[in-house]
């Protein structure tokens, strides 16, 4: 099996290198195409890649998704990388560790991952492993939330051979097996409830802990993962009195309550994350290791980035407000600063040719509508007959610029003005990279 290397927002139509093509050829035939897709909401298939062969060239058009997926089960893969268009790497650890400290993202990771536990798994070099990396940053922010207010007590059953007494219920065909058949007449197995912090949902998130301090010692080399070191080493005190013994059975099985929404969304990041080493630790810091297909999607990666450093600045309440649902459409923010002087609706991209040029002319238009929604205006208490146009900003991704926003929310600033358009803006924003 062979694994092809690219890398993402490959413009369409982008003829591959020699080698890729005689990699794929022999998988394709003339004319042919391979389109990996992800769903996202309403459209079932959201294309992540599209490989094209015109003779003997393979023609590749990308998208803002990175991650590993078959174009041949079982003989051929592709692999695609985070990297922007200039050569550098994004440190995308870094940026979803910020992302999670903001609160209100954590309702809004849904479609951030796709994996395809249904396919064969595919073979890569540990290091190249996002999935694992993507998950144990994600695992370790919501442990972390958890184990500040403490761990939690729940009732769960336990089965005991008790030695001349008796508690709960009493299994009688075990007690026979295990005591009378033996001469034991006063020892009795039985089942009782305990109200305590050992119990099986806290045995996962210990198992998955586990695994996250294994796995990140192949990382280390190539990532700065200090921020998750310390994480685990926050969260181990509060295992001691949580036993490490639990079934396979148990971890793949075991539901969550949704009432405690911390609780439920951190198990359900543990079972995936045990699910994607086969509940094996001993397949935790392999030089390679077998991956599901899965796909991460990095323009919602960077929405959620872009909302946790507007929160930053704006932190009056519903001053900015993430995915604002109308008239059947979704806003990425609507900005309604208490101490500037107008509103915003704002939109991010993430599509660093921004920096050179102006906003294409579907993006201009979907932010455009959006600001002209009948059900936006009343949203911000504006009347739609008199109020002048809503204020239109475009947030991308900037190399040139800060990691943080530098204007504050007590002074409106004068934001890039968009030629063509009125009432039109945009914004770049540095994101973090990784030293190659």
């Amino acid at each position: 099996m062979k694994v092809i290397q690219l890398q993402e927002q490959l413009q369409e139509r982008t003829v591959l290198q020699q080698t890729e093509c005689e990699a794929i050829i022999p998988y394709m035939d003339d004319g042919s195409e391979v389109v990996c897709n992800v769903k996202r909401g309403r459209v079932d298939k959201e294309p992540c890649l599209k490989l094209f062969r015109e003779e003997d060239r393979i023609c590749a058009t990308g998208s803002y998704f990175v991650g590993v997926d078959w174009i041949k089960e079982g003989e051929l893969a592709v692999q695609v990388s985070p990297k922007m268009n200039d050569g550098f790497e994004i440190d995308y650890v870094r940026m979803l560790n910020e992302v999670l400290a903001e609160e209100d993202n954590l309702g809004h990771l849904k479609d951030l991952i796709t994996i395809r536990f249904d396919k064969p798994s595919i073979c890569i070099n540990q290091q190249q492993d996002l999935l694992s990396i993507f998950l144990i940053t994600e695992y370790l922010n919501l442990l972390q939330r958890i184990v500040r207010k403490g761990l939690k007590k729940s009732f769960y059953r336990i089965e005991e051979n008790l030695k001349n007494k008796v508690k709960g219920q009493i299994l009688v065909s075990r007690t026979i097996q295990r005591n009378l058949t033996k001469g034991h007449v006063t020892d009795n197995v039985c089942r009782y409830q305990v109200y305590d912090i050992d119990s099986p949902e806290n045995r996962i998130l210990k198992k998955a802990l586990s695994f996250c301090r294994k796995q990140l010692e192949i990382y280390k080399h190539a990532l700065d993962t200090t921020f998750l070191e310390q994480k685990i080493r926050n969260a181990k005190p509060y295992f001691e009195m949580v036993g490490d013994e639990i079934s396979v059975k148990s971890m793949k099985t075991f539901k969550g309550n949704p009432v405690f929404k911390d609780y439920y969304k951190a198990v359900e990041f543990a079972q995936l994350l045990l699910r994607r080493f086969s509940y094996d630790i001993t397949l935790v810091g392999k030089s390679e290791i077998d991956t599901p297909p899965f796909w991460i999607d990095m323009s919602k990666l960077f929405e959620l980035y872009v909302f946790s450093n507007l929160r930053k600045v704006f932190t009056g309440k519903n001053e900015i407000r993430y995915h604002v649902n109308a008239h059947y459409q979704e806003l990425d923010y609507l900005l309604n600063p208490k101490e500037w002087a107008e509103p915003y609706v704002i939109d991010a991209k993430y599509k660093p040719r921004y920096k050179y040029g102006g906003i294409s002319i579907e993006d201009a238009r979907e932010v455009g509508g959006y600001a002209r929604l009948s059900s936006i205006y009343k949203e911000l208490g504006l009347d739609e007959d008199t109020a002048l146009p809503i204020k239109c900003l475009i947030i991308y991704p900037d190399q040139d610029q800060e990691e943080r926003f530098t204007f504050t929310r007590t002074e409106e600033p004068k934001f890039e003005k968009v030629s063509g358009y009125v009432r039109f803006y945009k914004l770049g924003i540095r994101l973090p990279l990784i030293d190659i």
